[in-house]
């Protein structure tokens, strides 16, 4: 009985993990990243496939794309449920002329599952595995290709992310963010922020932007392409009490949990414009970018019957990839 029971915590465990790999991404979706693999190396995978697992008698199908980033190779992995497509860090080549593709995926401040995909031709079709390091799981693999109408039609699917976007003069500007509930304990530690404080939560990851353009705040620039040429600016976002009123500080750690802020990483501070609102309060934290013009527009914060907002422009450059 011990056994039996076991198996099948076991098994439902392997489930559970298995439908979070698929189905849960960061808050905000990521573009492929150049990783250190030349594309000439993979040229025989390059284009969008249709990969499908099987675990615990359960089929599973994702979206993996590969594709040249400026002469290396980047992926994807995507499914109807993600809002969008979640990036692969690192990829190589394997003894058998196949590719191997691997990367953390997070799961709130302590759990992670370090995974790593196994893809090898076999024919017009791919073969292979995905594992988890930890041994939770092994799934043997099979691929065939798509088009991207077959990909749109999965998109066309899928929920709304919880993002802000905004498009100015062709470029973009994309803000994903938790709609924390006023009925949940991050909303009471809200309330105790003092002088100095940067508001940290413990129900999701931080709040993310990605930048095609450099955003002028006064005399205070967040510029693009702070991690690499060529990728838009990436930040995480996070306000700050200062004495009676409050800031937005720009920080240059994007993909981390809530409560992991870590000053040396603050890039700029942006002081806000703070007004309490009349009538039912914002239950869910809320942001929006408010266009304002041809080159400028508004960042907003929403929450309570409280607002914050700070209005910028954009500055004149060349536009980025992404």
């Amino acid at each position: 009985m011990k056994c039996i029971a076991w198996s099948g915590f076991r098994g439902l465990m392997i489930a559970f993990v298995m439908a979070a790999v698929i189905f849960t991404s960061p808050v905000s979706a990521e573009e492929a990243i150049a990783t250190a693999l030349d594309v000439s190396e993979a040229d025989d995978y390059l284009g969008i496939w249709n990969v499908k697992i099987e675990v615990m008698g359960n089929e599973f199908e994702l979206i993996l794309t590969l594709s040249d980033v400026r002469g290396k190779t980047g992926a994807t992995l995507d499914s109807a449920q993600q809002a969008e497509p979640l990036a692969i860090p690192v990829i190589s080549k394997t003894d058998d002329a196949g590719l191997e593709l691997s990367g953390e995926l997070k799961f709130g401040e302590s759990f992670s599952l370090d995974i790593i995909i196994n893809i090898v031709k076999d024919g017009e079709n791919l073969g292979g595995q995905i594992v988890d390091k930890g041994g939770l799981f092994k799934a043997d693999l099979v691929g065939t290709p798509m088009t991207q109408e077959d990909v749109d039609g999965v998109q066309g699917r899928r929920p709304d992310p919880t993002e802000a976007r905004l498009n100015l003069d062709g470029k973009k500007i994309r803000i994903g963010f938790a709609d924390l509930s006023m009925e949940t304990s991050d909303w009471d530690q809200f309330q105790k922020l003092g002088d100095g404080d940067v508001y940290t939560f413990t129900l999701s990851r931080a709040t993310k932007m990605y930048t095609d353009m450099d955003m002028v705040f006064g005399d205070t620039i967040v510029k693009t392409q702070n991690v690499a040429k060529d990728y838009p600016g990436v930040y995480s976002l996070w306000l700050k009490k200062v004495g009676d009123g409050w800031s937005l500080v720009f920080n240059e750690q994007p993909d981390i949990w809530g409560t992991r802020y870590d000053a040396k990483f603050d890039a700029v501070e942006v002081p806000l414009t703070s007004s309490k609102t009349d009538g039912d309060p914002q239950t869910k934290f809320l942001m929006e970018l408010d266009k304002s013009g041809d080159d400028a527009a508004t960042l907003i914060v929403r929450w309570g019957n409280q607002e914050w907002s700070a209005p910028f422009s954009i500055q004149a450059g060349e536009q980025t990839a992404g």
